[in-house]
């Protein structure tokens, strides 16, 4: 179901399924810049969903809130990204769910970290400091190795 649109207002506005007003960076057309969206690289979102479980258990709009935060709001997740990667942790075990009533007495979901999540985690974040270095190797050759 698509999202309704405000009614005289910018097109990079819409109301979502909850009725919560949510901007919509338009997609740039030229080179990145500062201001322009990034994408982040695969796994990425589940690596920080499963690090943010790992610290407690969470519902959906937590986990947004929480890698905002981490991030100094330079990351901003989105449900339309952050539903579909849950139920792929879900659906591969690495995350369990159960529903529950939040401290506003709405129906939430809660999502814990499995033992499987944590190994699977631990793996995740090993491959992505040794890419990392490698990224920063060929960006900083300064700090290369001698060859």
């Amino acid at each position: 179901m698509p999202p309704e649109t405000i009614a005289c207002h910018s097109p990079n506005y819409f109301l979502d399924k909850n009725s919560i007003l949510v901007y919509s960076m338009p997609v740039a057309k030229e080179p990145m810049t500062e201001t322009a969206t990034r994408d982040l690289f695969p796994g990425a979102l589940e690596m920080m969903i499963l690090e943010s479980l790992r610290r407690q258990p969470a519902h959906g709009y937590a986990l947004v809130q929480h890698i905002q935060q981490r991030s100094n709001n330079l990351l901003q997740v989105e449900e339309g990204s952050l539903y579909p990667a849950l139920q792929r942790l879900l659906k591969a075990k690495l995350v369990k769910a159960e529903w529950g009533v939040s401290s506003t007495h709405r129906r939430v979901r809660t999502y814990h970290i499995t033992a499987l999540g944590l190994r699977h985690l631990e793996q995740q974040i090993s491959s992505f400091e040794r890419m990392f270095e490698g990224i920063t190797l060929v960006l900083n050759p300064a700090k290369s190795p001698a060859s």
